[in-house]
């Protein structure tokens, strides 16, 4: 009985093994590019798969290898362009299968292996077909709820003659983008594209010199996404002062985003990602940042200049930091199931990696990272 089980506890590191031996002969033979690292975070979701295959094996269950698989089958269809990162939206209906796992689990599992194969099969193929048939794997580029029209909603909110700004924004389904406003004298423009039940909402409040707004929206019940229709996308367009400092918090639940505010002058910055992938290039200046991502790919520039603590909260997915070449860096990490990739030249110290300029820098960044499952990739540009 204990040999049996030994063995069964053997199968994960071996598996991850073969892929990782894989990859080199892959590349060796040409067959993945010139750069084997690139094609290894590209390619990490798969280290996910022998984790739930070796949780099948050991302890003959169906929802936890059920979970596992799905989630780097999804994050590998997603790098690979066949599943776009909207196409979440339509994962969050198909949670019901869990449950189904639950009762396969209790029917099936923990008596055979061959039963708990069947079982988790059987819940991976319910979850594909159920994402075929709502359209979101050939939805890269839209997700229009079925049967409503995109409508146009301009936003525009001038400074008043304020000193400084707190900038809240809630989006919800979509594409999200911001950068600098130029030639204006507002503190936000931009045109916001939703449906009808959607109903997008604005606050200011002007307290002495500073202005407090707030952007978000609210959706009514009803109705289902539909991810085939190519031509209408819900996004938020939007761009902010550059002539005031600005404490920035940045939400977004489901989508894609691209926030360009190497341009803005800001106090702090707050970004929040549910599920998705987002590009944020941060400014130069003294602050701090927090990034947190549920589900996705998130990447962050940082400026050549300044003095920036930012702290990164990655639940699942890839975390890349390009630090500019010059810039003085310390970082922490912590992590669980994650690769790590630092610039070379770094000291390393447990988990903590720092530059051999950092201590009589004047321009740094310390990095606090934190990354449950997926990559964590650091690189200089």
């Amino acid at each position: 009985m204990n040999n049996n089980h030994s063995r069964r506890t053997n199968i994960l590191w071996p598996a991850i093994l073969i892929i990782v031996g894989l990859a080199f002969l892959f590349q060796n033979l040409g067959l993945l590019g010139n750069n084997l690292w690139d094609s290894i975070f590209k390619f990490w979701p798969l280290l996910l798969i022998p984790f739930g295959i070796n949780d099948m094996v050991q302890n003959r269950s169906v929802v936890g290898p059920t979970m596992t698989i799905s989630i780097g089958a999804i994050f590998m269809a997603s790098n690979l362009g066949y599943l776009g990162w909207d196409s979440w939206m339509t994962l969050w209906r198909l949670w019901p299968v869990v449950i189904i796992a639950i009762g396969l689990e209790i029917f099936l599992g923990r008596k055979n292996i061959l039963l708990s194969m069947l079982g988790v099969a059987l819940s991976l193929a319910l979850l594909a077909g159920g994402l075929y048939l709502s359209g979101g794997i050939s939805g890269v580029d839209s997700q229009l709820p079925t049967g409503e029209v995109v409508i146009g909603q301009d936003i525009e909110q001038p400074l008043d003659d304020a000193e400084t700004a707190k900038v809240r924004i809630d989006s919800s389904v979509g594409e999200l983008t911001v950068d600098a406003l130029k030639g204006s004298d507002n503190l936000i423009e931009g045109t916001i594209y939703s449906v009808e039940r959607e109903t997008i909402l604005e606050s200011y409040k002007m307290t002495g010199d500073m202005i407090d707004y707030y952007l978000h929206s609210e959706w009514q019940p009803g109705g289902s996404f539909n991810f085939n229709q190519k031509n209408q996308r819900l996004s938020w367009d939007l761009a902010l002062s550059p002539d005031i400092p600005l404490d920035l918090n940045i939400s977004l639940g489901v989508g894609e985003s691209s926030l360009d505010l190497s341009e803005l002058q800001v106090s702090a910055v707050d970004l929040n990602i549910g599920v998705g992938q987002t590009t944020v290039s941060l400014p130069v200046g003294e602050y701090d940042a927090q990034v947190d991502g549920g589900v996705g790919q998130t990447t962050i520039e940082l400026p050549a200049e300044g003095q920036i603590n930012l702290n990164v909260d990655g639940g699942v997915g890839e975390i890349v930091i390009y630090i500019p070449e010059g810039m003085a860096a310390k970082i922490n990490v912590d992590r669980g199931i994650a690769g790590l990739s630092v610039p070379s030249g770094f000291d390393k110290n447990e988990n903590t990696y720092t530059s051999p300029n950092f201590a009589s820098a004047d321009n740094y960044v310390e990095i606090n990272v934190d990354q449950g499952i997926g990559n964590i990739a650091i690189r200089e540009k």
